[in-house]
């Protein structure tokens, strides 16, 4: 099972860039819940926590995809070695100010700063899309990511619950910190596997071909070999000509879908927390998550291992299906124990599922624009985070756990929903298709 898994790793860098993109990525296991129980226990309220955590999602949700055509313009390098470095400012003004019980507000405006680093995942990504031009080797690379973020999604919530809550509150969020600068800048380090930036690629091209004839009769002609100079009266009437969520109408759809279980991830943490504590085992809840987790890894190390017949299409309505029917379920366990074993059953299906998000837009998407395209499916997924995160911590602080799950199984139905209805016209979608030229060719183990 795990051949398949070796080939990619056997490429140039790659194994450099997966070790320093995992480090930088163990914030992702810890924020979201760290954040939670920092606000939670700090201002004993669960609706504050669920209000910070949701205004994060939102900034990544209007930060991301702008970061995202910023890296795919200029470079990985050059913009988020200013994006990671306000990313850790703004992580560690929002601890100073939930330990000195700063006003509500303070700690909202804080929340943007965390997205100025962009997606990490979209970042890691788009170097296996650089170096693996086989799809059935990048199946299998986006299958190892999916399920190499689940390890963190294990250990994040055991640690930032059992820290938090037997150490002191700050701990995971400091740890997060610390993570995504030592990370972070070792992942910026590797220069040889960072994808070409756009402005550079269109640079070169230019200066490939000023070198063709061109008679310019009049000002109105373009210049043969150039590209066509910039309407400013054509931009301004089609602001929104070019935006791939305009040019891309499926990846909408794939926006969406991840939206929805985006808010049945936030919106399940915040209620086994809840469930724990009314059980008089808070500090049990982690664990109970990192069982999700346990199972969503092995779901993805199973799915990347082998090659799939069925559509792209296909597979997203399966998955989203399992996990939307598993999401109802958790409002009938009766205890912990049993609440585990469903989140693991239903989290075997959750890192295939993200896979697939990502097969359907690397398909959809021009690689020139893939983070773009990648980030855009993970703004669906903050918002589903920040609706999910607000809507559960209000109602857990009204009606309890159940008014959490009940959020949960409403957004795995909806999901289900939404892919059932779009199937068809996904399975229409023909993939984008382009020659890919490089100036250093990477290769690709037999």
């Amino acid at each position: 099972m795990l051949t398949p898994y070796r080939g990619i790793l056997a490429l140039p860098g790659a194994r450099a860039f997966t070790a320093w993109g995992l480090v930088a990525r163990i914030q992702m296991g810890l924020t979201g819940l760290a954040t939670f129980l920092l606000v939670q226990i700090e201002y004993g309220r669960y609706e504050y926590g669920g209000m910070v955590v949701a205004a994060i999602a939102v900034s990544y949700a209007l930060v991301s995809p702008q970061v995202g055509k910023l890296v795919d313009a200029y470079g990985q390098s050059r913009v988020l070695r200013i994006g990671y470095a306000i990313a850790i400012v703004g992580r560690i003004a929002m601890i100073a100010a939930a330990l000195t019980h700063q006003p509500i507000w303070v700690l909202l405006l804080l929340t943007p700063l965390f997205a100025a680093g962009g997606t990490q995942s979209t970042h890691t990504r788009a170097r296996w899309t650089h170096i693996v031009p086989d799809k059935d080797a990048l199946n299998t690379a986006f299958s190892l990511e999916s399920s190499l973020e689940e390890v963190l999604f294990i250990a994040g919530p055991a640690l930032a619950t059992v820290l938090a809550t037997q150490v002191d509150s700050w701990v995971p969020s400091a740890i997060a910190v610390v993570t995504l600068a030592i990370g972070g800048y070792g992942f910026l380090s590797l220069k040889a596997t960072e994808p070409p930036a756009r402005r550079a690629d269109a640079r070169r091209f230019q200066a490939e071909h000023e070198h063709s004839t061109a008679l310019v009769i009049d000002g109105t002609l373009e210049r043969i070999g150039l590209p066509p100079k910039p309407r400013g009266m054509r931009r301004y009437r089609g602001a929104l000509r070019g935006h791939l969520l305009v040019t891309t109408p499926a990846l909408v759809v794939t926006t969406v879908i991840f939206g929805t279980q985006g808010a049945m991830f936030a919106s399940v943490d915040a209620a086994t927390v809840a469930f724990a504590e009314e059980l008089g085992h808070k500090d049990m809840a982690g664990l109970v998550l990192a069982v999700w987790a346990v199972g969503s890894l092995v779901g993805g190390l199973a799915y990347g291992s082998r090659v799939w017949a069925r559509t792209l299409a296909s597979r997203l309505l399966w998955g989203v299906s399992v996990t939307g029917v598993g999401a109802v379920s958790f409002m009938f366990a009766p205890g912990l124990l049993a609440l585990g074993l469903l989140m693991f059953l239903t989290g075997l299906a959750i890192a295939p599922t993200m896979a697939v998000g990502d097969g359907v837009t690397h398909a959809l998407v021009p690689r020139s624009r893939l983070t773009e395209g990648m980030t855009w499916t993970r703004t669906g997924m903050d918002i589903g985070i920040a609706a999910g995160a607000w809507l559960a911590g209000a109602i857990i602080d009204r009606h309890g756990a159940q008014g959490g799950f009940l959020v949960t199984a409403c957004a795995g139905l909806a999901g289900v929903a939404i892919a059932a209805v779009s199937w068809r016209y996904l399975r229409s979608r023909r993939a984008y298709e382009e020659m890919i030229t490089r100036d250093d060719a990477i290769p690709v183990a037999a």
